[in-house]
């Protein structure tokens, strides 16, 4: 299974980009939409892409193409396959969708914005009904990710991770959204009270010590 390659970008298409690795091999790698634009001010630099491998075609027909599918980060790549779970959002389609950050996508889904959803390349409002129907209550670590600008195209490398959490454990975040939701916040409250501790450099290892953080410097309810 390949799920990393490291490689120079040669070209950006509409929905594939080409790798160059080394010594002799130019790779196609279908990526989203949001990797697209992101990509294209990369041209012919290093960039390392987190990896899906797929099979397109119809085993009975004996016509099957192997493709290769790439992300920004594992995150981005996690999203996908659990976007990919709801009925008749496949692998093109959810490609296309993907038109802006995990984090942002995430967002919709929970907070049930199905009119948003629905003007995505290929949804449409009966699919969109069907993605928040499914999904809402399995994105919450996804709409809680803290990453690099959108519009930040040096955001992609080796070393960068689009949405990783750099200051706390995805746990602790997990469960401190939910302790925020259990003394009555709303949820688009919980996530901004969160946003905010999380913005500065300091790291927390606890649930505690967030919900400390989060009353010292915030008036809750705002």
């Amino acid at each position: 299974m390949i799920t990393q390659i490291r490689g120079r970008l040669r070209s950006v298409a509409e929905e594939s980009c080409i790798l160059v690795v080394e010594p002799c091999l130019d790779l196609e790698v279908l990526i989203p939409e949001y990797a697209r634009r992101q990509l294209q001010a990369k041209l012919e630099e290093p960039v390392v892409l987190h990896t899906v491998f797929d099979i397109e075609g119809n085993q009975m027909s004996g016509r099957m193409r192997p493709r290769l599918i790439g992300f920004l980060s594992p995150v981005d790549r996690e999203f996908f396959d659990v976007f990919c779970s709801v009925d008749g959002v496949g692998v093109r389609k959810a490609l296309r969708a993907m038109v802006r950050p995990v984090r942002e996508l995430a967002r919709m889904i929970q907070d049930q914005d199905v009119r948003t959803l629905a003007t995505f390349p290929g949804i449409g409002e009966a699919t969109a009904e069907r993605i928040v129907a499914k999904l809402r209550r399995k994105v919450s670590k996804f709409a809680l990710m803290v990453g690099p600008s959108a519009d930040d195209p040096s955001a992609i490398g080796p070393q960068e991770s689009n949405g990783e959490v750099s200051n706390a454990e995805p746990d602790v975040i997990r469960d401190t959204y939910h302790a925020l939701l259990s003394v009555g916040h709303s949820e688009a409250q919980a996530r901004h009270l969160i946003d905010q501790v999380l913005s500065g450099k300091k790291k927390y290892k606890t649930v505690d010590a967030m919900l400390m953080a989060i009353y010292q410097n915030e008036t809750p309810g705002t």
